[in-house]
C-alpha cells in the first residue's frame, strides 16, 4: 500500500516539471507457447497499461486451467514527453484437460483484452524438438516399456523394463507412476541406478537408459499396465557465438554454450497396455505365495548339549525367490511343554539375482529347556505355488528331537566369589633361628635405637590406616547408594518409555549394588534374588516381552509399583537359590 502512495506522490512531483501526455489505458495478454502438453505449464502474461488498483478477473480460466503461481511487476518510463505506466501480472497455469483452448478476453477496470488460443496435446511416449526440420523423421526422444511374463498369477513378480532413448543430453530426469497404476501394482525399484549404454534407433545414435522395476499385481483379469511419466529437460544452445570465450572454456572441457542455453523441457509418458493377470488355481486354501524357489535351513548356534535351565540358540534361514518382504510368510512356533521358545523377529534382506527378486528372511529361536529328557521340536512347512511349473509344492524342515541332560548346577549351593586366603605366619624354628640371613643389610647404629619411638610409628601407622580404611568405606556406601539411586531412576525411566532392554540392564546393574555381588547373568537370577512374588511375576512378564518376538507390553504401573516396594526393603541373600545359568540376555 505504501509503494502505490509512493507512486502516485513521484508522478504527481514529476508532473510539476515536465509536462507530458498519458497513454490510454489498454489490456493486453500473451502466452509463452501455443502448442503444449499436458505435462507442460503456460504462461500467461497479462499487461495494463495505466494506474489501477484492480487485478485481473480471471474466472474464465477455472474449467481450463489450474493456477499454481503468480507473480506481479510494475514500471514507470517517460519517452519523448509520453508517460508510460505497466503493470505486469504473470500466471503459471497448468492444463485440466487436452484439445484446443480459448483464452478469452480478460477484463481489468472495464476494458478488455485481446483473445488467445493454444493447442494441449496428450503426453505421448515420443517427444520432439520443437522448430526441427528433423521433426517428420524421428523424434529425438521415447520411451517403452516392456515386461516379462505376459500373463503373470496374482501377486507374482513381473519384471518391467522402462527405457527412455535420449539422442541430445537429457538433464535432471525424474520418473513417477500414474494415480491408476498405483491401484493395481505394488512397484518396487531393482537397480539404484540406471543402465545406460549406446544404441541405434531410426539411424540415430542414442543413449538408451534402462530403469529396472519389479512390480506385483494387486488384482486379477486385465488390468493396466503400469504407466510411467518421465519429465526433464534439455538444453538448447545460445544463438550467441563467443569463438574466443568458447575455446577457452573448452579448454577445461567445459560447453560455454550449454551454459547460457535455454531449458527445454521433455515429457513422456509411456503407452497404454493391458495385462492379463491369472488368478489363483483352484483348490489351494494357504497363503498365496507365487514364487520360483523357496528354500529353508536350520543350525544350532550353540553348544549341541542341551541342559535343562540352559538357554540354546537356533537359527532358521527362509530364502524365496520372487517375493518382497512385504508378503514374505511367518513361522508359527507352537507351544512345548518341555521348554520354553522366544523366537526374535527375523532379519530381512532383499536382494536381485538374475532379474528375480529374492527375499532372505533369517529366524533366531532361543530354547530354554524346562526339564530334562527327550523332547521333539515340531516341523516347520511353508505350502507355495511354483510358477515355473504351475504346481503345488511344499518346503519343510523335519521335526528335530533332542535330549535335554539335567543340570546338576541348579540345585547346588552358590556362594559370593571367593577372596584369596591370607598367607599363614608361622614361628621358625630354633634351628632356622641359628642359620644367619642371607642377603641382608644391617641397619646403621643409630636407626631405631629408641624403642619408645618406634611404638609411637607404629601406633600412628595404624590408627592412619584404620583411618584411611573407614574413609575407603564410607566413600563406596556413598557411592554404592549413589549408583544404585542411579540404576533406579533408569530402571523406571526405561520402562515408562518402553525401552524394555535398557530397563533389563538396569535391572541387572540395580541387583547386583543392591545383593553385593558382582555381576547378575538374567533375569531368572534376579527373580530368586529379589524373593518376592508379585516382582518375580511382573520379570517373568518382562522376559515374555523380550523374548516372546510378538508386541506385548507392560502394565507399566504395575511393574513400577511391585520394584519401588521391592527397592525399600533390605534383603539377603538365602542359600540353595535355583538359578538358572547362562541365560541369554
Amino acid at each position: 500500500m505504501a509503494m502505490k502512495i509512493y507512486t502516485k506522490i513521484f508522478i504527481f512531483l514529476f508532473s510539476l516539471f515536465f509536462p507530458f501526455q498519458v497513454l490510454a489505458n489498454s489490456v493486453d495478454i500473451r502466452v509463452d507457447k501455443r502448442v503444449l502438453t499436458e505435462a507442460d505449464i503456460l504462461t500467461l502474461t497479462v499487461s495494463y497499461n495505466g494506474d489501477t488498483d484492480e487485478n485481473p478477473d480471471l474466472s474464465g480460466l477455472q474449467n481450463d486451467f489450474r493456477i499454481i503461481s503468480t507473480s506481479t511487476s510494475q514500471q514507470i518510463n517517460y519517452i519523448n514527453g509520453t508517460l508510460q505506466q505497466t503493470k505486469q501480472w504473470a500466471f503459471g497455469l497448468q492444463p485440466l484437460h487436452t484439445g484446443k483452448i480459448t483464452i478469452n478476453p480478460i477484463k481489468i477496470g472495464g476494458i478488455n483484452s485481446n483473445y488467445e488460443e493454444v493447442e494441449v496435446k496428450e503426453v505421448s511416449d515420443v517427444a520432439y524438438v520443437p522448430d526441427s526440420q528433423e521433426n517428420t523423421n524421428s523424434p529425438y526422444f521415447q520411451i517403452n516399456l516392456s515386461y516379462s511374463p505376459e500373463s503373470p498369477y496374482l501377486q507374482q513378480q513381473t519384471t518391467f523394463l522402462v527405457t527412455i532413448y535420449d539422442s541430445l543430453g537429457l538433464q535432471d530426469s525424474a520418473l513417477s507412476i500414474t494415480e491408476e497404476t498405483k491401484k493395481n501394482w505394488s512397484l518396487l525399484p531393482l537397480t539404484n541406478q540406471p543402465i545406460i549404454k549406446k544404441d541405434v534407433v531410426n539411424n540415430k545414435k542414442v543413449n538408451a537408459i534402462t530403469y529396472v522395476f519389479a512390480g506385483f499385481p494387486l488384482k486379477n483379469g486385465s488390468i493396466p499396465a503400469p504407466q510411467f511419466l518421465f519429465d526433464g529437460y534439455y538444453l538448447k544452445n545460445s544463438d550467441f557465438h563467443f569463438p574466443r570465450l568458447t575455446d577457452s572454456f573448452s579448454a577445461f572441457g567445459i560447453d560455454f554454450n550449454n551454459i547460457i542455453g535455454q531449458r527445454v523441457p521433455v515429457n513422456m509418458k509411456t503407452k497404454k497396455q493391458s495385462i492379463f493377470v491369472k488368478s489363483v488355481p483352484n483348490g489351494f486354501t494357504d497363503r498365496w505365495l507365487p514364487l520360483t524357489n523357496l528354500e529353508m535351513q536350520t543350525e544350532w548356534t550353540s553348544s549341541p548339549q542341551f541342559k535343562a535351565g540352559e538357554a540354546a540358540n537356533r537359527k532358521i534361514t527362509i530364502t524365496a525367490t520372487g517375493i518382497s518382504e512385504e508378503m514374505f510368510p511367518a513361522l508359527n512356533f507352537s507351544e512345548n511343554d518341555g521348554f520354553k521358545q522366544y523366537p526374535e523377529k527375523p532379519i530381512m534382506k532383499m536382494s536381485l539375482n538374475n532379474g528375480e527378486l529374492v527375499t532372505t528372511a533369517t529366524y533366531n529361536i532361543v530354547y530354554i529347556p524346562t526339564k530334562s529328557g527327550k523332547h521333539t521340536l515340531p516341523a516347520q512347512e511353508i505350502n507355495w505355488f511354483n510358477t515355473r511349473t504351475g504346481r503345488f509344492e511344499k518346503t519343510s524342515l523335519p521335526s528335530e528331537t533332542i535330549t535335554v541332560l539335567p543340570n546338576n548346577n541348579i540345585s547346588e549351593e552358590t556362594f559370593p566369589p571367593s577372596v584369596p586366603a591370607p598367607t599363614p605366619n608361622i614361628e621358625p624354628t630354633a634351628m632356622e633361628k641359628s642359620l644367619p640371613e642371607e642377603n641382608t643389610v644391617q641397619p646403621p647404629a643409630n636407626m631405631f635405637t629408641n624403642k619408645k619411638m618406634v611404638y609411637i610409628l607404629i601406633a600412628t601407622a595404624f590408627l592412619f590406616g584404620f583411618a584411611l580404611f573407614g574413609l575407603l568405606l564410607w566413600l563406596k556406601n556413598i557411592f554404592s547408594k549413589k549408583n544404585k539411586n542411579f540404576y533406579r531412576k533408569m530402571v523406571i525411566s526405561s520402562i515408562k518409555k518402553g525401552d524394555y532392554k535398557a530397563a533389563q540392564k538396569a535391572l541387572f546393574d540395580w541387583g547386583s549394588l543392591k545383593f553385593g555381588i558382582p555381576s547378575i547373568a538374567n533375569l531368572k537370577e534376579l527373580s530368586d534374588l529379589v524373593q518376592d512374588d508379585d516382582f518375580s511375576k511382573q520379570l517373568d512378564l518382562l522376559n515374555a516381552v523380550l523374548y516372546s518376538g510378538t508386541e506385548q507390553t507392560l502394565d507399566v504401573p504395575d511393574f513400577l509399583y511391585s520394584f519401588k516396594k521391592v527397592d525399600k526393603k533390605k534383603q539377603t541373600l538365602r542359600k540353595n537359590k535355583d538359578i538358572l545359568p547362562n541365560l541369554y540376555d
